[in-house]
């Protein structure tokens, strides 16, 4: 014999939705009680609905037919709905949606009525609807839902390169954060084969235009430029000039626009033995160089071991894996990147970025670029250093106050071009001095009756000397504002003493000078400003940014070439020209 069947009471439910109040009746079973009109129409009261027939009210109950049934308009309703608030971004690629829990008396919110408030916000394109109905599903209310996505444009182009090799290997150790240089992994030789394929010509692509979660059209742009492989020394291009290939071994750049293949000169030491090395192409010694040998190389030098009184001139990058410890002899110049671990007692000139690792000490160097020192030690002691860009260190000066002369933000050619203009006139200004004295001492001796022809000629003589000098001082003189006038410092530059700044250093940007206090100066960042340096404290947490761009020193630099014209006086890479 079957069990009887549970009973249950009839149910009854009243909610609002878009401006309604519906009613669900649900009936009773078995010897349950079915809902009486009269229950109804008490909750309608509380909840403030207004009234309906009590026929109408009876026959909904009598049919209680278990789905919702629009009883009334109910405007008051709304304050228990859900609240649907829409964020767009302000470039209006994205679109959010953030759920407030409906009150009693309210039905939970749909998909429905999330794309209708989109809809009202003008979110109409890139709807995610997995992600409304996923939100809906969970009921995650008072959470920001991303719900709606634009498209990107997709810029088009005519054709472009894809090179099959390295083209900036310094690049990792040329960015923020940028951590300590392994210089022992860091090889700027990169060898191909003949016949390897060094670029090729990619297939144009097809621009896109893009839409915004609002419907509006984003023009992709169109670069219609004609693009082609440049092939420079041993290379070759493809009959149908869409592939490079090495037509020789060895080291593959770009120098220029071209991409070049040059032979590679291996050495395991540089002496006697091998002699002074000039080479069209790129240098390796894997050992060391022995005091007082040049290397003069026009692609990159790369040095395994330490280096002493020696030269060193690169058209690329030079790495020393080691370091250079000059004794007031070294010196290297090269027109990329150098890269060391240390610096010491020697001249360089540097038209890329300096990296050191641990320490640059009574050196003189000029960097059109950064000078970035960032190893454990990371101290620049001693010396005088023009920077284009930043510098950055951990300590600079030292304890006993060696003299430390830093110059940053201005295009080395330009400082050294003032200095010497300034050291010139003191010179003339001292030659005249002296040429004035023995003029005196002469017209002296003539007015006491020494009138001979060798003392008259001897005052004739300083006569002109002395005028000549005087010109070349008003020269100078007239030169020397307009030089000031010049060295205005870049707004991107700066120095960023990680640790201690000590007394001794004296530093300037452009014109503005600031000389360390007796205490010194602890983390701190400064900066150029309109009238005087700005100083700023140093936080591990928000470093500064460098930028190692093509344009990443100074903003407003000159090239190595810049001339300085003030009527037709002309002063060009820190030489003065005969007066005109």
């Amino acid at each position: 014999m079957e069990p009887p069947p549970e009973s249950h009471d009839g149910t009854f439910d009243l909610f609002y939705r878009k401006g309604w109040a519906y009613l669900v009746v649900t009936p009773p079973s078995g010897r349950g009680k079915p809902v009486y009109p009269e229950q109804i129409e008490n909750r309608m009261k509380i909840m403030r609905i207004p009234r309906v027939t009590g026929s109408r009210i009876r026959a909904l109950a009598e049919e209680a037919a278990g789905r919702p049934v629009a009883l009334i308009e109910w405007p008051d309703g709304r304050r228990l709905a859900a609240r649907i608030e829409v964020e767009t971004t302000e470039n209006e690629m994205q679109a959010w949606v953030t759920l407030n829990p409906p009150l009693r008396g309210a039905a939970p919110p749909t998909v429905e009525d999330i794309e209708d408030e989109l809809n009202q916000h003008g979110v109409i394109h890139g709807i995610d609807r997995d992600a409304v109905k996923r939100l809906i599903a969970r009921q995650e209310y008072s959470r920001r839902t991303l719900v709606a996505t634009g498209n990107a444009p997709i810029a088009g182009t005519a054709n472009r390169v894809r090179y099959h090799f390295n083209t900036n290997r310094g690049k990792p150790y040329l960015e923020m954060e940028f951590g300590r240089i392994n210089l022992k992994e860091l090889n700027f030789i990169d060898n191909r084969h003949e016949g390897d394929v060094l670029a090729e010509l990619m297939p144009p692509i097809e621009a896109r235009d893009g839409r915004t979660v609002t419907g509006r059209t984003l023009i992709a742009e169109r670069d219609t430029r004609p693009v082609q492989l440049n092939g420079g020394a041993n290379t070759r291009l493809s009959p149908q000039r869409t592939e490079l290939y090495a037509t020789c071994d060895g080291n593959v750049r770009i120098v220029g626009s071209k991409v070049i293949v040059e032979p590679v000169v291996k050495v395991r030491n540089v002496n006697y033995e091998t002699g002074n090395i000039r080479f069209d192409g790129s240098v390796v010694v894997e050992g060391t160089i022995a005091d007082g040998f040049v290397i003069e190389a026009s692609g990159d030098i790369q040095v395994g071991k330490g280096v002493g009184k020696a030269t060193l001139k690169a058209g690329g990058n030079i790495l020393l894996k080691t370091g250079i410890n000059g004794n007031g002899a070294g010196e290297i110049e090269c027109d990329g990147d150098l890269f060391a671990r240390y610096v010491e007692s020697c001249s360089v000139t540097c038209r890329g970025n300096l990296l050191v690792e641990e320490a640059i000490m009574h050196s003189h160097l000029r960097v059109w670029k950064h000078c970035v020192l960032n190893g454990r030690r990371s101290e620049f002691i001693g010396g005088d250093i023009i920077v284009g860009g930043s510098l950055w260190c951990k300590k600079l000066g030292n304890f006993n106050e060696a003299r430390t002369r830093v110059a940053v933000g201005v295009v080395p050619n330009l400082m050294i071009t003032y200095r010497s203009t300034r050291q010139t006139l003191e010179q003339k200004q001292d030659q005249l001095d002296q040429a004035e004295a023995r003029l005196a001492q002469l017209e002296t001796a003539i007015g006491e009756g020494h009138d001979d022809e060798r003392v008259l000629q001897a005052r004739e003589q300083l006569r002109s000397d002395a005028g000549s000098l005087q010109t070349e001082i008003n020269t100078l003189r007239r030169r020397l504002p307009h030089l000031r006038e010049r060295l205005t410092a870049s707004r991107r530059s700066m120095l960023v003493v990680e640790d201690t700044l000590f007394k001794g250093v004296i530093l300037t940007f452009g014109n503005l000078e600031y000389r360390v206090p007796d205490n010194g100066v602890r983390r701190t960042v400064f900066r150029v400003g309109e009238y005087a340096i700005q100083e700023s404290g140093f936080d591990y947490r928000h470093r500064p940014r460098l930028d190692f761009g093509d344009e990443a020193a100074a903003g407003e630099r000159q090239s190595d070439d810049t001339q300085i014209t003030e009527g037709t006086d002309t002063v060009a890479n820190g030489t003065l020209p005969p007066d005109a």
